[in-house]
């Protein structure tokens, strides 16, 4: 069984010692600060007793009957409103530094929150500003003032974890979360790599450089983050028609149409990348604006549209029934093999007021067809915000095509219904909207992978392309069904 990812806040509190690691997870995540503004550690200063025993109930000494507040120089380095946190300890919101440090903090992880903020930093920030505050925290320079026991205690308890989480990040994105257009930065992550990196871990810097360099050739040729295509070879034997060089939509089988729209559907879906889910960037006029969610949509309209039109090709309502039974073979196909974006392109061509429309075509079409489409129907139905498709698409084994407008329906809601920074906030960034985002985005990215081993036959995909071309819009073919089954006009004899 296929389950989606616990989206829930996931955190692993790490601390130094055995016995302080029981008593943090009794404690909230969030500490006051030892600052009062955006102000770098070195900038810190030795507070008076009274204010440290008043802004720390614990610390990170070994033994837990020291007087904690000796510790007060492993405190976290934003200031106390430069954060915000929901009641289950999630973070709320926050400064972009303030968010940066969360993600290295040197006792807490909390794998959630990374994973969220680098699906959803660029909503918010650039790269290169992401970056540049990574390499700063790397650079973190102890407080003013420390003894030399205290600056050890320093270096070994908070700088060296914070330089390994902030390496840990840089690697994570390289690896997972790296677009073509950031090439840019290669050059400096490289630089500072081999500078201030290799100084303080030679094997850190290479492992970064060995991600760098296998970034540069996939970009090179052209690579990115493109999936395998399976070997033509695999997967069952295509079924194709008698005359391949002159295919006619009635002459394809319904099980080899379905499969071919798949692989074409497939190839869209997962070339999806998490920026073009963020900010509406589908509905944005641009070329280079949600480049992959557009050619989805596309695909998806014009499918409807050949559907329609082939269809209406017919005069005689008794083949246009014809058309109608095969087309519903198709969308039955697609829904046995998790095809549900390409099942509901063509349920929507049933559904438009083009051939919703023609009650004389409907009459003739059997019973067997309607059942079959009422089955659709009810999966794929709109009810209570699509709530029986929402509980079986949880539930199935990949691969899967899912459909795909729910997905954009709900990333809208999300952006907007929720402004991007906190109320009465003019600098916190409203981070419980960049989750709930990550939360769809992250279930796009679950089923862009395994891919359908399907064998792909030429002529079937020439043919459907050149029908997807050619579809007619929706005007024309409105005309067409009104020419087909005129409107009935309604005449009062006693008038």
């Amino acid at each position: 069984m296929y389950n989606r990812q616990n989206s829930q806040s996931s955190t692993q509190p790490l601390d130094l010692q055995q016995q302080q690691q029981q008593q943090q997870q009794q404690q909230s995540p969030h500490r006051p600060s030892i600052s009062t503004s955006n102000a770098p550690a070195s900038t810190l200063t030795r507070p008076d007793n009274k204010a440290l025993k008043r802004q720390f109930s614990f610390g990170h000494g070994t033994n837990p009957q020291e007087d904690k507040s000796q510790f007060w120089y492993l405190g976290y380095d934003y200031a106390e409103g430069d954060i915000e946190f929901t009641q289950d300890k999630s973070v709320k919101g926050g400064t972009l530094r303030a968010l940066v440090e969360r993600l290295t903090l040197h006792d807490f992880i909390d794998m959630s929150f990374i994973a969220n903020f680098l699906l959803t930093y660029r909503s918010f920030c650039t790269t290169e500003e992401f970056v540049e505050l990574l390499q700063e925290r790397y650079n973190l320079a102890p407080p003013e003032e420390l003894t030399p026991d205290e600056l050890e205690i320093w270096t070994d308890k908070k700088q060296k974890l914070v330089r390994l989480r902030v390496f840990n990040v840089m690697k994570n994105w390289l690896e997972n979360y790296y677009n073509d257009e950031d090439e840019f930065i290669l050059n400096k992550l490289q630089f500072f790599a081999n500078t201030v990196i290799c100084d303080s871990s030679s094997f850190s810097a290479e492992q970064l450089n060995r991600l760098i360099r296998k970034r540069r050739e996939l970009d090179a040729n052209g690579g990115g983050l493109k999936k395998l295509i399976p070997n033509a070879m695999y997967g069952p034997m295509p079924i194709v028609p008698k005359n391949m060089q002159h295919i006619r939509l009635l002459d394809t089988d319904p099980l080899e149409l379905a499969r071919q729209l798949t692989i074409m559907d497939f190839k869209l879906y997962s070339s999806i990348r998490p920026i073009e889910c963020l900010g509406k960037a589908w509905s944005r006029d641009g070329a280079d604006n949600a480049v992959n969610v557009k050619q989805s949509i596309d695909y998806c309209n014009r499918l409807t549209s050949w559907v329609t039109g082939s269809i209406l090709n017919n005069k005689e309502a008794k083949k246009r029934v014809v058309v109608i039974k095969h087309w519903s073979q198709v969308a039955n196909r697609c829904l046995e093999m998790n095809n549900y974006n390409t099942c509901m392109a063509i349920l929507s061509a049933f559904d438009n007021s083009a051939i919703g429309r023609l009650k004389k075509t409907w009459e003739l079409v059997s019973s067997r067809t309607s059942q079959s489409l009422a089955h659709i129907r009810k999966l794929m139905g709109s009810n209570r915000n699509f709530t029986e498709y929402r509980e079986m698409i949880h539930s199935v084994n990949p691969p899967c095509i899912p459909f795909l407008g729910i997905y954009l329906q709900d990333l809208t809601f999300i952006e907007d219904g929720n402004p991007d920074l906190l109320k009465k906030s003019s600098n916190l960034i409203n981070f419980a909207k960049q989750q709930k985002a990550a939360e769809v985005i992250r279930e796009i990215k679950q089923f862009q992978s395994p891919p359908y081993i399907f064998q792909i036959v030429p002529e079937i995909q020439d043919y459907i392309n050149f029908q997807l071309e050619t579809s007619r819009d929706v005007d024309f073919l409105y005309e067409r069904s009104l020419e087909l089954e005129p409107r009935v006009v309604n005449t009062d004899s006693t008038a």
